[in-house]
């Protein structure tokens, strides 16, 4: 194995983590509260505008993270109670809306901040490079996201898996109505829960604007990478977070090292559009009883 394709690889694995970053949080929303977030990217921009702010401030990304976290999980609630609260059963229109709250954050902040870039330094304490093999340089910022990316789904595992809340999460997944008949709030759960992805979705945007430049439109990409990430791992199960962030963050690596950027990503999306053809659920998508 020559030491580019090693390279390759790493990359690969950064690329995976910047995926988890960017889905985990909607995976959260998306699988338990069943709320196609299209304004998920946006979330991340308004994330992303919390880090420059705190930039300016003369604060750095550590800073940024709880900031950005707290910042859009109070904006997650604000649209969970004013808008989404009341068409939980409706899919479509919660598409509908969550894409009108997409546009109206974009020209808020664009009213706010102008059509500018901004530019966010990472932290002097991760400037540089570390010699992982050989002589081959990994910038310290890739490893930063890497263990951001493994913290957001550690600490998502726990609360869900772990916890009281996470035990009345689970029931409100799979029975929303026997939930209900068995004393538990499902409103409030689902408005934590939103309250929660939103905020994961404001530390992807706290981490994620030192390696892009903040702009009103950084978000779009992302929220597409993002669906197709627990699309193809599978909603509702957060293994598939990090499994479909590892196909299509490796895959489209090593295809454009292979071939070039453009077949990569086309040839990814092949393979997305037969492994959904396999499984219609995702890799890790929950099966019905029939």
């Amino acid at each position: 194995m020559t030491q580019a394709l090693i390279s390759q690889i790493l990359i690969g694995v950064s690329v995976t983590a910047i995926l988890v970053i960017s889905a985990i949080g909607l995976a959260v929303i998306f699988g338990v509260a069943g709320v196609i977030n299209m304004a998920h990217g946006q979330f991340i921009m308004v994330g992303a505008y919390t880090a420059a702010v705190i930039g300016k401030m003369g604060g750095n990304t550590f800073v940024a993270i709880p900031v950005s976290f707290v910042v859009v999980a109070l904006l997650g609630l604000a649209v969970e109670r004013g808008v989404i609260r009341w068409i939980y059963d409706r899919p479509l229109e919660t598409l509908l809306a969550t894409w009108g709250v997409g546009i109206i954050l974009e020209v808020v902040m664009k009213l706010i901040f102008g059509p500018e870039l901004y530019y966010v330094g990472a932290p002097k304490v991760l400037a540089g490079s570390v010699h992982l093999v050989g002589r081959l340089p990994y910038p310290y910022y890739r490893l930063f996201l890497i263990v951001v990316a493994i913290l957001m789904v550690a600490a998502t595992f726990y609360l869900i898996f772990r916890t009281d809340f996470g035990l009345k999460v689970r029931a409100v997944r799979r029975n929303r109505a026997m939930s209900g008949c068995l004393g538990i709030d499902t409103a409030k759960i689902d408005m934590m829960i939103f309250m929660f992805g939103s905020g994961l979705a404001g530390i992807a945007g706290a981490v994620l604007a030192p390696i892009k430049s903040v702009s009103t439109t950084m978000g779009f990409r992302y929220a597409v990478d993002s669906y197709m990430t627990i699309v193809l791992g599978g909603v509702g199960n957060l293994w598939g977070v990090p499994t479909g962030g590892g196909l299509i963050g490796e895959g489209e690596t090593l295809l454009a090292y292979k071939f070039n950027s453009v077949i990569g990503e086309l040839l990814v999306f092949i393979f997305i559009v037969i492994a959904i053809r396999v499984f219609p659920r995702g890799i890790f998508g929950y099966q019905e009883r029939r």
